[in-house]
């Protein structure tokens, strides 16, 4: 236990033993601590939309529904509203304090993430605050409705995708919806109100649009017990204003105490996402090398499951019979063996299964001695083997970046950039690290973090002999102090948008943002990592794209940021996507993933049955039917049902 978690732990534990005396309690909750605006969603509602690139998608296994295309294709979002006439309406009626918009803007900003993929808005976005107005909601998104036109029974399905803030970058928050009824017989038992009676009965059912649940009313942050490693947070608080929450407590604790507690949630996708986010998307990030991604952190959460019952037409006024299910998945203890890994099956179903609305995740003391290095090499391939050596000779790394000498370049120009559209606090921070343009070569950006400076040092001089004795890097440097620590990972910390400004605009025509972008996603065996990401370097010089490539090198993950424009030719962004499938293609070869840590989407679930087989898809199919019968649950993602 290092020195910071012993003090707290005696520290709390004095308090809580003396009690009757006049020093104050630890606080029972951090939920009154303040919660940090989120610039990020209120700067993506404001970017400015650019045409969708559709002849760029042709080749892709999706579909959008045409209301979606017509939307995609305007200027100014449409206003056509698809869900039942009455559906809001009820909805208010029951919660009258429940936000409702319908505002084009919101739509919009709620029918996309970061990605490329087209823009697909949904009819309306709903902010609940507590798990019971979730519950209310899907109980009106299976209803059986009276339509004289039709012999069979018609159930109107109104699809649901959960939204923390909108960082997902697979097409996770499209609209994706089925064009045709489908005609099905089902067992009158999924009716409310059943009598009971071993029958079927005919239905159509019918899509009628889809909402949009924002989660961020879910603001709540519990407390850390003495000596505990997790806390519990509400689906909508975002990583740092969790990890804001978590400082402030210390702060509360340094009048009882020599030193604050120094804990942290450590996993960092780069995006301040929110943790229901990070929890659906299964997402990951720099530190996965040391403390594992979110599958690993989330120890337990609470859900709502879809409807599973349709709604009689005469029993409207039953609908708490139609109410969901709310599950709780998992425990506090650090290891279960108690049924099925529940838990596990939510982490990473991209909000195909149901809303997570609360989940406990890991907490991780910061190291007080902490150090950085930075290193060159020759070429891309020598730097990814020194990083294999690294990990197969168990030296602890927190972090261990490569990037390809693109990246180094745009980081380069980032320096020479004059454009005043960075905000002025940033460049002021920045003018203080005296950032330098690096050398144009293959770079390794590493982190190492131990209990004692003798342990660090340890792990440091170990790195540097791979690096530099068995790989021959060059220009080896290492810092502990905080500034220069920031200043060596500059070019790491700024790579996703100096990447996309590489294609900036000249002023007569627009340049590329994060919506015109496609950012590859794989991870391979470490044994196949150093071959893969050079062949994808190779693939980009040669097919005369702009695309840097750089991984999360210590856990076999990589990446490629190619951004476009509108006056791209068909030619250059098919090219862009045969990066993508090239990379794919090689990385489920050699037995990896075609996606490390950003999620299947609808970008991606063409891949899985050459992952899993058939058998593997049909699994998921399976659970997905049993879970949500409905297909309520954001549509058309991770499989086709």
């Amino acid at each position: 236990m290092s020195t910071s978690c012993r003090r707290m732990f005696l520290g709390q534990r004095f308090l809580r033993e003396n009690s009757a005396t006049s020093i104050p309690t630890f606080p029972k909750s951090f939920a009154s601590f303040p919660v940090f605006a989120n610039t990020e969603h209120r700067r993506r509602q404001k970017e400015t939309r650019l045409r969708s690139l559709h002849s760029s998608f042709r080749h892709q296994s999706f579909h959008v529904s045409s209301a979606a295309r017509t939307r995609t294709q305007d200027k100014t979002p449409s206003t056509q509203c698809r869900l039942p006439s009455d559906f809001l309406s009820t909805i208010q009626s029951r919660h009258p304090e429940l936000k409702i918009s319908t505002n084009p803007y919101d739509l919009d900003s709620h029918g996309h993430g970061e990605s490329y993929h087209p823009s697909s808005p949904p009819d309306a976005v709903i902010y609940p605050s507590s798990v019971e107005q979730i519950r209310d909601i899907f109980s009106l998104c299976c209803r059986e409705v009276l339509d004289d036109d039709c012999d069979s029974a018609v159930v109107e399905v109104v699809s649901v995708i959960p939204y923390g803030a909108g960082t997902s970058v697979e097409g996770h928050l499209n609209m994706l919806l089925p064009t045709e009824d489908e005609i099905l017989k089902v067992p009158s038992s999924m009716f409310t109100g059943h009598d009971g009676s071993d029958t079927y009965r005919t239905i159509k059912v019918r899509r009628r649009g889809g909402i949009s649940i924002d989660m961020s009313n879910f603001q709540q942050i519990g407390d850390v017990g003495a000596g505990d490693l997790f806390v519990k947070v509400g689906a909508g608080v975002t990583r740092n204003t969790l990890n804001e929450a978590l400082r402030d407590a210390q702060k509360q604790l340094y009048i009882y105490m020599l030193r604050h507690t120094g804990l942290q949630f450590m996993v960092d996708p780069g995006a301040d996402a929110s943790i229901g986010g990070m929890v659906a998307c299964g997402a990951s990030g720099t530190a996965a090398v040391k403390y594992g991604t979110m599958r690993e952190n989330v120890l337990a959460l609470t859900a709502v499951l879809p409807p599973t019952k349709i709604l009689s037409s005469d029993s409207d006024a039953c609908h708490d019979v139609a109410k969901p299910e709310i599950v709780h998945c998992g425990t506090t203890a650090l290891k279960s063996s108690a049924g099925y890994n529940l838990t596990a099956l939510l982490t990473g179903s991209e909000g195909t299964l149901g809303i997570v609305t609360e989940c406990t995740v890991k907490l991780h003391p910061i190291h007080n001695n902490v150090i950085a290095a930075v290193c060159a090499f020759d070429d891309l391939h020598t730097a990814a083997e020194a990083v294999t050596m690294i990990r197969m000779m168990g030296i602890p790394v927190s972090r261990i970046e490569l990037l390809d000498e693109v990246s180094v370049q745009a980081f380069n120009k980032s320096l020479q950039s004059t454009e005043k559209s960075e905000a002025i606090n940033q460049k002021q921070t920045e003018a203080k690290l005296h950032l330098q343009p690096m050398e144009l070569k293959p770079t390794l950006f590493m982190e190492f973090s131990a209990h004692s400076e003798k342990a660090v040092l340890e792990d440091l001089t170990a790195a540097q002999s791979i690096c530099v004795a068995d790989f021959n890097a060059t220009n080896f440097v290492s810092a502990s102090d905080d500034e220069t620590r920031q200043a060596l990972w500059a070019a790491r910390h700024r790579l996703y948008y100096s990447s996309i400004a590489l294609r900036s605009g000249d002023g007569e025509r627009e340049g590329a943002t994060p919506r015109s972008t496609l950012l590859t996603d794989a991870c391979v065996p470490l044994s196949h990592f150093a071959d893969i990401l050079s062949a994808t370097a190779r693939d980009v010089k040669e097919l005369g794209v702009i695309g840097p490539c750089f991984g999360h090198a210590g856990d076999g993950n990589f990446h490629c940021i190619m951004p476009m424009v509108e006056s791209d030719t068909e030619d250059y962004r098919k090219r862009v996507f045969q990066v993508n499938e090239n990379l794919i293609q090689r990385v489920i070869s050699v037995g990896g993933t075609c996606t490390g840590e950003h999620g299947v989407g609808y970008g991606k679930k063409r891949y899985l049955e050459r992952m899993y087989g058939s058998g593997g898809v049909q699994l998921m199919t399976s659970v997905k039917k049993a879970l949500d019968p409905w297909n309520v649950m954001n549509p058309g993602k991770i499989v086709d049902v």
